[in-house]
């Protein structure tokens, strides 16, 4: 694994980070699991969203057989109250965890008076944003986040790239996310369309996604992530707990070069895919 520092904050969070999510039925057995084959594997970021009981149990048992600061710890409550300083002292106590690194909102900040005290406090180390309307671009600007959370893969149009290089350029952290979305799977699955009696065509398939799919040694999901983590303004991926096997797997990927040539055949495919569009 290898780690990054996280914006300004003097601390490094791994490459490859994971989301506990609450809405996902697991045991609390289950969920300490994942968590420990995650350590295990180098991840010493967390994501937890949501509250459900089982998740806190099982992820927060795990997570106190480590030191406190070796740990990266995120939540991402679904709603904040009024009272945010209320809210996320709640939550520590029901934790056990001393403090959170990251406090990230999905809609815009509450009263910034409780916040302040949070971070006075170093209950809060740092806030980040999830959503990218238009008040919380301005509020980007005025340095109101140390971080945000944004979806970022080989599909990703000039927007989103424009939008976590300028995170990037102000000292914010960028958590990634959506690296293999739905639309890439499909577009990785789609056919080339070859006539019965045509002879094989070896530039068949250029401009599409589906070397994704015929990489020898790679599925395409790793590939995704490979070429995710060559940006820059990537500070770390946020991938979904799935199987321990699945985390072993992605965990190793920081470790490993993206493929001669997979950089290229991507960008082909996305100017390829763009230009249909604006057809």
């Amino acid at each position: 694994m290898r780690y990054r520092p996280f914006g300004r904050s003097g601390i490094v969070i791994s490459a490859v980070s994971l989301l506990l999510d609450g809405a996902v039925r697991r045991s609390a057995r289950e969920w300490r699991d994942l968590v420990h084959t995650a350590m295990e594997c180098g991840i010493n970021g967390f994501e937890i969203t949501g509250e459900s009981q089982a998740l806190l149990e099982g992820a927060c048992e795990a997570l106190a057989g480590v030191e406190r600061e070796l740990m990266f710890v995120t939540w991402r409550p679904r709603a904040m109250a009024a009272d945010a300083r209320e809210t996320v002292e709640a939550f520590l106590a029901r934790t056990g965890l001393e403090h959170l690194d990251l406090l990230l909102l999905q809609d815009i900040l509450p009263a910034s008076e409780a916040l302040d005290s949070l971070r006075l406090s170093r209950r809060v180390r740092a806030l980040g944003l999830a959503s990218d309307d238009e008040t919380g671009e301005m509020l980007i600007a005025r340095g109101a986040f140390e971080a945000i959370a944004a979806p970022y893969s080989p599909v990703s149009g000039w927007r989103d790239r424009n939008r976590i290089k300028a995170a990037a350029q102000r000292d914010m952290a960028v958590i990634a996310h959506d690296i293999w979305p739905e639309a890439l799977r499909k577009a990785a699955a789609a056919p080339v369309k070859r006539s019965l009696f045509a002879r094989p065509e070896p530039l068949a398939g250029v401009g599409s996604y589906q070397f994704l799919d015929s990489t020898p040694g790679w599925d395409a999901e790793s590939l995704c992530l490979a070429y995710v983590l060559t940006e820059p303004a990537v500070t770390t991926v946020r991938l979904a707990a799935g199987r321990p096997s699945d985390i072993q797997r992605l965990a190793a990927i920081p470790d490993l070069d993206l493929p001669a040539g997979v950089a290229a055949q991507i960008e082909m495919a996305r100017f390829s895919v763009e230009g249909r569009r604006g057809a």
